[in-house]
């Protein structure tokens, strides 16, 4: 390893330690910090609990730290300009940062500053906390918003700066029923699945990059049914151990618009305070464009199974926007790989706690967008 790499390494090592000082069990400061993350996230106390305990990443294994560290190009100075959505990308972003440079200045989402605030305290000379970005030529930014946000930051940075930007996307799960007389998985397999994409959407209310949005299911109608009224339970059932958060009038707003449209294209199952939209009519690309681009899917736990004749036409059609997929079946995730250079494959249940290993959303060019080139 390099001296420059071991120095990074050595940074990222500093902050690992300073999150799990922070986040240690029954602690006071992870008591006061899951208050914090409740108060400014709108997440249960138990979403905190479950973001905290299976999103943060805090053991990396060495290969994947040399991973990390390679992932980024160095820098004279690194800036991260976080969201407010998922309070756990902050570890994964600062840690990006400080694999580039030692002088690192994060500007805090208004709406979730908690987390920074809590590692700044911990860790004060590991990076600058700040209200405004002041960025100069050759300096590197880590970015994370809207596609609209990102546009205006864009137009604001000074040429020459290098962009790294995080924009909108989203994960689906995998699931092959089989078709006919022709074996399909077994009913406790089944559950299993269910359960495990159920996991994936609880995890911060379905608001990060990360969360499942759609389940493309390859099987008859009578198979796919079951396995849709399968998720609605799970999700039932998950909410009873982790309850859904508050939501803003607009979220509130955009759910209700949601699941009136899915009502004209499909049957809508309750799965607690969320749904699962059911569409058997067999999916093909072109029906997407009109519900993906428009920013009409919700945060609140609302999946949509979707029945597909063929995998291969619907992954390339939504890989602008996949960050992850999920699978539980080897032959699935094969063809994912194949088929998705850009995409995280994981496992069904781990989607939102991919390896510490680099940039989270692997859509993003490594070596960055430099303004005005």
């Amino acid at each position: 390893m390099s001296a420059a790499a071991a120095s990074a390494a050595e940074r990222i090592g500093r902050l690992l330690d300073a999150m799990r000082r922070l986040v240690e069990p029954s602690s006071l400061q992870r008591r006061e910090l899951c208050a914090r993350l409740a108060a400014t996230t709108g997440l249960s106390a138990a979403g905190v609990e479950l973001g905290i305990d299976n999103c943060l990443e805090l053991t990396p294994s060495a290969a994947e730290l040399a991973a990390l560290v390679a992932s980024v190009p160095a820098a004279p100075r690194g800036h991260v300009i976080l969201p407010s959505n998922v309070f756990a990308a902050a570890h994964r972003a600062l840690a990006l940062a400080l694999a580039a440079s030692p002088r690192v200045f994060v500007k805090p989402s208004r709406r979730e500053p908690a987390l920074i605030e809590a590692l700044a305290a911990a860790a004060p000379e590991l990076f600058t906390r700040v209200d405004r970005l002041e960025v100069e030529a050759g300096d590197h930014v880590w970015a994370y918003g809207s596609d609209a946000t990102l546009g205006e930051l864009r137009r604001e940075l000074p040429r020459g700066a290098v962009l790294h930007a995080h924009g909108a996307g989203f994960g689906v799960a995998l699931v092959d029923l089989g078709r006919g007389a022709q074996a399909g998985p077994t009913d406790t397999s089944l559950h299993g699945a269910a359960r495990a994409i159920a996991r994936d959407t609880v995890c911060f209310d379905q608001r990060g990059c990360l969360s499942p949005r759609f389940v493309l299911v390859l099987g008859d109608a009578q198979r796919i049914s079951r396995f849709a009224e399968l998720l609605a339970q799970a999700l039932a059932d998950a909410e009873r151990s982790t309850a859904c958060g508050r939501f803003e009038p607009a979220e509130h707003a955009q759910i209700t618009w949601y699941r009136e449209c899915a009502a004209c294209f499909g049957s809508v199952l309750p799965a607690g305070q969320g749904g699962v939209c059911l569409r058997l009519e067999p999916a093909v690309p072109a029906r997407f464009s009109a519900s993906l681009l428009a920013d009409a899917l919700p945060s609140g736990r609302h999946l949509e199974v979707l029945a597909l004749d063929r995998l291969e036409p619907v992954l390339s059609a939504l890989e602008p926007w996949l960050t992850t997929v999920g699978c539980a079946d080897p032959r699935l995730e094969q063809r994912a790989r194949q088929l998705l250079a850009r995409a995280r494959i994981a496992r069904l249940g781990h989607m939102q706690a991919p390896p510490f290993d680099g940039p989270v959303d692997l859509r993003s060019d490594a070596a960055g967008e430099i303004i005005g080139l």
